[in-house]
C-alpha cells in the first residue's frame, strides 16, 4: 500500500510511540506539523485499512498497530514518516 505524505507523517509519529501510548488528533497535528484536516484524513483511511485505531472514549486517541508499524518500517517511508534509523 502506498501512503500519501500525511498518512506517513501520522503513522511515523504513531509508530514512534511505545506501545500502549497513544496520541490526540491535536497531538498528531503537533508532531506531524499538519492541517487538523489532514490528520483526520489520514486517520480515517489508516484505520479503515487496519494500520491504526482509535480508543472509544473520548478525546480519541490513537495508535499505531503491529501491521501499521511493518507498514510503515519500509525503507521507503523512513524519511518521510520522520522514523528513527
Amino acid at each position: 500500500m502506498a501512503f500519501t505524505e500525511p498518512e506517513a507523517k501520522v503513522l511515523g509519529a504513531l509508530s514512534n510511540l511505545d506501545p500502549p501510548h497513544t496520541l490526540t488528533v491535536r497531538q498528531l497535528c503537533r508532531a506531524t506539523l499538519l492541517p487538523e484536516t489532514s490528520v483526520h484524513r489520514a486517520l480515517l483511511r489508516l484505520s479503515r485499512t487496519g494500520l491504526a485505531m482509535g480508543t472509544l472514549q473520548g478525546p480519541a486517541q490513537w495508535r499505531c498497530t503491529d501491521r501499521g508499524r511493518l507498514a510503515i518500517s519500509r525503507p521507503v517511508y523512513r524519511d518521510c514518516a520522520g522514523l528513527r534509523p
